[in-house]
């Protein structure tokens, strides 16, 4: 069991605890909004379940590609949830990096931390108010969702050169999608510290609305991973390294894990919703 392991079955045990029941737009959860914030200083791989962390970062190389339109090899996590031309507009890709601006929100941070590291400004956001609102009428389905992840994320630079980032989530899917966010959004740290010649320190992350939805196999997995009580650390966690260089753009190619991933203890899927 990893350190990430183990917060995670301690963040599930808080929900289904303190949680309460709500009707959310595609089905019961328990939820809670008030999830302490998490800190990662290391690989925050789910290896209790299996985590399926090369495709989650071929999602990651997506949403900072600008383009909209959805990778064939990711068209099973996204189906139901495109327009007709299986695009997603509005969505990760389009708020980072081009859409309906010339800003490009990636690069304005790595020039902004090569050029001023201290600044309280080193900012990027998913959430653009009016976008997000019409996203359903923009993509012509009504199963359209806003943007999960990455709500807001803050670098900070540290003298010695750490690169730490803290990042807001405020829609967070325990079983489908929080494996993933957090391995992705740790590769997207490991990768902006190598772009300005520094390390990946830390990474905060802050939970707004964390659930778990109240279908069968969902369920199943919830009492699998509260029934685990040996919490154990692994002595070697496998770590995810970035082998790209300076000047190159984020590829899932580019990063390998490093060290044996133990066997899933729980192999139980929840299905898709």
């Amino acid at each position: 069991m990893t350190k990430a392991d183990q917060i995670y079955c301690e963040l599930i045990n808080s929900i289904f605890q303190k949680g309460e029941l709500i009707e959310s737009r595609n089905g019961t959860t328990r939820r809670m909004f008030t999830l302490p914030t998490v800190t990662f200083n290391r690989t925050p791989l789910i290896t209790l379940r299996k985590t399926a962390w090369k495709k989650a970062l071929r999602e990651m190389e997506w949403f900072l590609s600008g383009n909209s339109l959805c990778p064939d090899e990711l068209l099973d996590w996204w189906e139901g949830q495109l327009s007709p031309d299986n695009c997603y507009l509005g969505g990760y890709s389009d708020q980072l990096r081009t859409f309906q601006f010339t800003f490009d929100q990636i690069e304005a941070l790595l020039d902004g931390i090569r050029t001023h590291p201290f600044s309280r400004r080193h900012v990027i956001t998913t959430w653009n108010p009016a976008e997000m609102y019409s996203i359903r009428d923009l993509n012509e389905n009504p199963n359209t969702p806003t943007t999960c992840h990455t709500t807001i994320a803050q670098f900070f630079c540290s003298p010695a050169g750490g690169i730490s980032m803290h990042s807001y989530q405020r829609s967070a899917d325990m079983l489908l999608g929080v494996p993933h966010n957090w391995i992705q959004s740790w590769a997207l740290l490991l990768w902006v510290a190598a772009q300005v010649e520094g390390y990946a320190d830390t990474m905060l992350w802050t939970f707004g609305d964390a659930h778990v939805y109240m279908e069968p196999s969902h369920l199943d997995v919830v009492w699998s991973l509260r029934s685990v009580e040996d919490f154990c650390m692994e002595r070697f966690s496998p770590r995810l390294e970035y082998t790209g260089k300076i000047g190159d753009w984020f590829k899932a190619e580019d990063f390998d894990m490093v060290g044996v991933i133990p066997e899933p203890r729980i192999l139980t899927r929840p299905k898709l919703l």
